[in-house]
């Protein structure tokens, strides 16, 4: 039986990918729309009761899932430039520079429709923390100061200046390939914005995980949403929903089993609380994308990694992740989250990741559950076999191709306007062209790695 999240992820994934998704966009989007892409993969595998075959696990016993709704699906067309627009206050402008968490009034409008009563803040994080005089991220919440309002079925959205991805591309195939997996993940477009009539440029529009985003992937969206704070082990986590209650017990628990749990008793408790079986297929995805400032790796050195011991961490926390306790399984699942920097960068950076970046070496020594999950023999080889089934599941190099020629359409046909405007279309063509290579000479250059380590340690090498 095919898990009810699995195949609603997948089905996503599906239509994002042919376009066929929120093909009826408002009439006040952009008309210019990119060519068709082939649609990734969808060879669900079959059941498995066996954690350590190359398969993820796809027995469910929950309800099924809801479905994202049309109007959701529209905002989040991937085939369209949309267009945002805000109006804000004089007085209003002067709170929000510099950056802070309050969020002041806005007056929203995207392809047409507005909502008055939305909040506006600047994102903070590193890349996105620009002033107003530049170009800054934003960070929307539609219901900040009148309940209720939502604009698409969308309570809470991002707009990420793609300061860190010049291509436009690297989180939007990163979350479909998490979907396309199983695993949901935000809905991303991109968007033309301006603010009270000056055009700022083209940004990423990502929906945001919370009480709303949860209700359309979730049959029931009613347990914890946690989010890493950035600093810290992955069992200090700032809870996002049900703050009222403040029940944070279901993560103590988890704490408290990483903490005390014997080796040999470890992986049985700690799957009692959190989903391995997803935590495989998450982290698969992570080393395959080289997300290196995600949940589970510190690349500081990729390419130079050949023992345990032999890099310095430049970051050992855990960072841009969303952990949900689902209260239909009971378990921890992972969200991806902050994946612009994905894909790869440039040669001669501080941080020379490319196609031949390592999947195969010790996570963040503050991602602990991961940390003492790798220090079982047997978990290092079920993480192989399921890059494996990835690479030969989900990993289709011309779909992904296709799907980044086709954001890059939109990107070309309206072009890159606007005095704040960071990048320029030469910049862009340098990132996307270097993003395609990455996405072409991974698959050889990771199977290879898989298997220098199969023979190293006496394993088949699987399909």
């Amino acid at each position: 039986m095919i898990s009810s999240r699995r195949h609603l992820a997948v089905g996503m994934a599906i239509c994002l990918l042919i376009g066929s998704c929120g093909s009826d966009s408002s009439p006040t989007a952009s008309e210019t729309r990119a060519p068709e892409a082939s649609e990734l993969p969808v060879d669900t595998p079959p059941a498995t009761s066996q954690p350590s075959t190359s398969e993820p696990s796809t027995t469910s016993t929950t309800m099924p899932a809801p479905s994202p709704s049309e109007l959701s699906e529209r905002l989040f067309d991937p085939t369209v430039l949309h267009e945002v627009s805000m109006e804000i206050s004089d007085e209003n402008l002067g709170l929000l520079d510099p950056p802070t968490d309050d969020r002041v009034p806005v007056v929203l409008t995207i392809d047409g429709v507005t909502a008055d009563g939305a909040g506006v803040r600047l994102k903070q994080g590193l890349g996105q923390a620009q002033g107003l005089d530049g170009k800054p991220g934003f960070s929307i919440q539609t219901d900040e100061f009148v309940d209720g309002v939502e604009l698409f079925d969308v309570d809470r959205f991002t707009l990420g200046n793609a300061t860190w991805d010049r291509s436009f591309v690297n989180e939007q195939l990163v979350y479909e390939l998490y979907r396309a997996a199983g695993i949901p993940a935000a809905r991303t477009a991109l968007a033309r914005v301006t603010v009270n009539g000056e055009t700022f440029g083209l940004y990423v529009m990502r929906e945001t995980p919370g009480e709303r985003w949860l209700t359309q992937y979730y049959s029931d969206p009613t347990g914890n949403l946690y989010e890493a704070p950035g600093g810290g082990p992955d069992t200090v986590l700032e809870l996002r929903t049900n703050k009222r209650r403040d029940d944070v017990s279901d993560l103590a628990a988890v704490a408290e089993v990483v903490a005390t749990a014997s080796d040999a008793e470890f992986r049985g408790s700690i799957e009692e609380l959190v989903d391995v079986d997803e935590l495989l297929t998450y982290w698969a995805l992570e080393a395959l994308t080289a997300h290196w400032d995600g949940y589970l790796y510190d690349l500081s050195s990729p390419g130079r990694v050949t023992t345990a011991g032999a890099r310095t961490p430049a970051n050992p926390w855990p960072n841009n992740f969303y952990a949900y306790h689902d209260p239909s399984t009971g378990l921890f699942v992972f969200i991806p989250h902050g994946a612009d920097l994905a894909f790869g960068l440039a040669a001669g950076s501080a941080y020379d990741i490319g196609p031949a970046t390592p999947v195969l070496f010790p996570p963040k020594v503050d991602a602990t559950i991961a940390s003492r999950l790798w220090a079982d023999p047997t978990f290092r080889a079920e993480l192989v076999a399921r890059i494996r089934w990835v690479l030969d599941e989900i990993w289709d190099v011309p779909a992904l191709i296709a799907r980044a020629d086709q954001l890059a359409a939109v990107v070309r046909a309206n072009g890159l306007t606007g005095a704040r405007e960071s990048t320029t279309i030469a910049q862009f063509e340098k990132a996307l062209a270097d993003r395609k290579d990455f996405l072409t000479r991974r698959p050889d250059a990771v199977r290879a790695e898989l298997a220098s380590w199969a023979a190293e340690n006496g394993q088949e090498q699987g399909g």
